[in-house]
């Protein structure tokens, strides 16, 4: 079967994938469901044995087994490498976007619509090389667990719950796990990843190393009364902006004097969305604030969390009692550059081969590479299109450098 990767991609776009957390009118369905099965359907057609995984209900996570053509499926062999390439199936909302987010359209060399950088070229590119890599003379030689994961925007519970996979060895495992099809889980844990890529838009950079992402509320509560005489009541929006003010400050005062890490830089915190009150005429009762704290490689996020609470408490002894931080929404550990320069060096050694740039680099987003390499494996971040389109209100990717991953992911594959 041939496959073009601009054409997948075309329809991988076609195909909405929001993320439920990101949606706010709910006509998508069940998130990845639809992307899933068309998923499903394209290993099958490839042959390759596969299992889904319920996460969440109506979202699985779809694990399959690319094996090098001339390896006997029947029996596991222990001297082929097993590496485990990864994509994030989700993508962000649609609200506010300038161009029609599923149309997949071409113009100035481009692919443009919801998912065409963040993730969907990445996964194109790794499914057409691997069709290739089966049915080409400089045939593969590893074999590679594909997984295409649910729910890397907003919480990585995708590539927690694929981790698990490999992990203990009980009787029910398929019933425990939520698993279904072909492929069994006995089968997928003889084959242990000794490797990870990751596909994330890099521009054809090998990422070794990236910050964290700690995510969470933090809730003022007072007294409401009628805005005529606010003085009977206890205005929790003020409250919120002292509280607002402690985390400026914190940034200003402890953050900014953190020593950078070389290719990450420094830790941030940052507010990014507030709302409160109740109606015009009344003074507010409560009022909430999101807090993102962006972590440098090897922060621990129960650590950082801790910190900034006891910030906070102490620059606001006295409104401690109205001031509720809930606990973490998201908890993101950054990814460490200690045991993946080499993995790294050798992709971006197969990209200059292209006569292309690659460098190892740092970034200041999160990926799922962290949830692999905390379990000791290698794991970079790699694919094509730029940060810089992701979630934006025109995404586009563009096709040469789709075409470029492309062959970089065939000859990973083949060992070239």
């Amino acid at each position: 079967m041939s496959v073009k990767e601009k054409n997948l991609l075309q329809r991988l776009v076609q195909i909405p994938s929001v993320n439920p957390d990101f949606e706010v009118s709910k006509n998508f369905g069940p998130g990845e469901a639809a992307l899933t099965d068309f998923l499903q359907d394209f290993v099958t057609r490839q042959g390759w044995p596969w299992l889904r995984q319920c996460v969440h209900p109506g979202r699985d996570n779809l694990v399959a087994v690319c094996r090098p053509p001339n390896l006997d499926n029947s029996r596991p062999d222990n001297s082929q490498d097993v590496i485990l390439w990864e994509a994030h199936q989700d993508t962000v909302g649609v609200v506010g976007m300038k161009i029609n987010p599923f149309s997949a359209s071409e113009s100035q060399g481009r692919i443009w619509g919801r998912g065409a950088c963040d993730n969907k070229g990445g996964m194109a590119a790794m499914l057409t090389a691997l069709v290739r890599a089966q049915v080409e003379p400089s045939s593969q030689r590893s074999i590679v667990v594909l997984a295409l994961t649910i729910n890397e925007e907003n919480g990585f519970t995708g590539a927690k719950a694929l981790a698990r996979l490999w992990d203990a060895d009980d009787l029910d495992a398929e019933t425990e796990l939520h698993l279904s099809g072909p492929l069994s889980i006995a089968e997928l844990r003889q084959l242990v990843p000794t490797k990870v890529i990751v596909a994330e838009p890099t521009e054809l950079d090998v990422v070794v190393a990236h910050k964290g992402c700690l995510r969470w509320c933090c809730q003022t509560h007072g007294q409401a009364a009628h805005s005529s005489q606010p003085e009977r009541g206890v205005n929790a929006i003020y409250t919120m902006a002292k509280v607002v003010r402690a985390l400026e400050a914190f940034q200003a005062d402890v953050l900014d004097h953190r020593a950078a890490h070389p290719s990450c830089g420094r830790p941030t915190v940052c507010v990014s969305t507030i709302r409160g009150g109740a109606g015009i005429n009344t003074v507010p009762d409560q009022a909430a604030i999101e807090i993102d704290r962006r972590l440098l490689p090897g922060e621990h996020p129960a650590h950082a969390y801790e910190e900034l609470v006891r910030y906070v408490a102490a620059a606001l002894p006295e409104r401690t009692d109205q001031i509720k931080h809930l606990q973490p929404s998201t908890q993101c550990s950054g990814l460490t550059d200690h045991a993946n320069r080499d993995w790294g060096k050798q992709i971006a050694a197969t990209v200059h081969a292209l006569g292309l740039e690659s460098k190892l680099v740092g970034v200041p987003f999160g990926t799922d590479a962290w949830v692999f390499a905390e379990r000791g494996l290698p794991t970079v971040v790699f694919g094509p299109g730029s940060i810089d389109q992701a979630h934006t209100d025109d995404e586009w990717i563009a096709v040469d450098q789709l075409s470029q991953a492309t062959e970089a992911f065939y000859r990973l594959a083949c060992g070239l």
